[in-house]
């Protein structure tokens, strides 16, 4: 995990962001997670054009990492730009499904057959931990015939799902096609380690595994955050645009747009808290998501406490208490953002750039503060990394870690500056 913050007015827009990444992976059929501190989150997304892009949840897609591919995207981009930040999202999105350098043919068919195994996997430890399969035991036909029946009814709960934009029936049809008996051979050795050697049917098998990624990918591939933010060539005020990408599928990209918001001339000022947002929430409204559901468990359980006391047991005494509850939710969530959120949204419409950024990176260190004491894997923390971006003086670090010593690498700023004065040469064109 980590904490990101986006905070605009018509002045600016500024991204702040901790350093915490996670890589995940998936082994024998369970998760692994490893927290890194001194990842880079926020980068420029354009050498010529006022655009950055944030990455949260996971520091790779793929085992290829996200800094790699945005700093690849860049160059490639070069001065080209677009009226609005959702083009650049998309063209972002497109470059990397486009992209056969760094997810070439070969490697996104092994990537399949891995995540289609791991899949398999999983379902194996679920079955065999099955209510059904457990209670079976010791009758070995019993329980053969219990991890069937599990395994049919894994197989059609899954398939009434639909398929994961762009996903469609052909590309499922093409994938089992090219990959079936590859996948067989992987499905019997599954069998042999996983299920004792039980005789079930490696296809049913396979189709769950294949199933499963077309329609539930979130549930088995590690999800990124992408925020791209800034200004298109066609706006006078900053928006951002977050999408989550949940990496391939045989040759496509799993991308799905989840929000975005724009300052206009009537919206002055705008906060959004991205990935852990327990304490930005608590800062913005007031309370936190704990708090939140706090209230609403006791309430419900002194109401129906209450309505025991009386005496009342009505047949619809649960959708009553519901009711209730969801009124005094509506009521008192709405009282303090009226006290908290909307002056505070008219503060942050005011405040002039060198603050918002103060107000974002303050924002991050309160998160990181609250994960250190509170969590033991600390996914928030390590140096914070604050830019701000303008329409006219386009991407600026207000703060930025660095491995290395810039007093040691002055040719390093040499390369950077003619790598911008190139950039802006070709944007600007040859002089006639």
């Amino acid at each position: 995990m980590t904490s990101e913050i986006c905070v605009m007015n018509r002045h600016s827009l500024v991204l702040a962001a901790d350093s915490a990444a996670t890589v995940s992976r998936w082994e024998n059929g369970k998760k692994e997670e490893r927290y890194f501190k001194g990842s880079n989150k926020i980068f420029q997304l354009s050498n010529s054009e006022p655009v950055g892009i944030m990455i949260y949840d996971s520091a790779d897609l793929q085992r290829i990492p996200w800094e790699i591919i945005v700093k690849t995207f860049r160059s490639e981009l070069a001065s080209k730009s677009f009226q609005s930040v959702r083009e650049y999202g998309l063209q972002f999105l497109s470059f990397i499904e486009q992209h056969r350098g760094l997810f070439p043919a070969a490697y996104l068919d092994e990537l399949f057959i891995e995540n289609v195994d791991q899949i398999m996997i999983r379902f194996l430890n679920m079955i065999n931990e099955d209510d059904t399969v457990t209670s079976a035991a010791p009758d070995e036909g019993a329980v053969i015939e219990a991890k069937r029946v599990a395994l049919e009814n894994y197989l059609v709960i899954t398939r009434t799902f639909p398929l994961v934009p762009p996903l469609t029936q052909e590309d499922f049809d093409a994938a089992k096609a090219k990959h079936l008996a590859r996948l067989e051979v992987e499905a019997e050795t599954n069998l042999n380690l996983f299920s004792n050697s039980a005789p079930l049917d490696k296809i049913s098998l396979v189709e769950l595994g294949l199933e499963a990624l077309f329609r539930r990918p979130e549930i088995f591939l590690s999800q990124t955050g992408i925020v791209i933010a800034g200004y298109g060539t066609h706006d006078f005020f900053p928006s951002y645009v977050e999408f989550s990408c949940m990496g391939f599928v045989g040759g496509r990209l799993c991308a799905a747009e989840k929000g975005d918001h724009a300052i206009t001339q009537r919206d002055s000022g705008f906060f959004k808290a991205f990935a852990t947002t327990a304490m930005a929430d608590t800062f913005t409204m007031g309370f936190g998501p704990d708090v939140f559901n706090l209230v609403r468990s006791h309430l419900r359980d002194v109401l129906r406490d209450f309505a025991g006391k009386l005496g009342a047991n009505p047949q619809n005494l649960a959708d009553l208490v519901d009711d209730a509850v969801s009124t005094h939710a509506d009521k008192w969530t709405a009282d303090v953002f009226e006290r908290h959120g909307r002056p505070l949204r008219r503060v942050i419409g005011s405040l002039p750039t060198d603050e918002l950024a103060e107000l974002a990176e303050t924002l991050v260190m309160l998160e990181s503060l609250k994960e250190k004491v509170t969590s033991p894997s600390e996914s928030v923390g390590g140096p914070i990394d604050v830019a701000i971006i303008t329409k006219h003086e386009g991407f600026v670090w207000a703060k930025r870690k660095l491995y290395f010593d810039p007093k040691l690498n002055s040719r390093f700023f040499l390369r950077q500056q003619a790598d911008h004065r190139r950039s802006v040469e070709t944007a600007n064109g040859p002089e006639q």
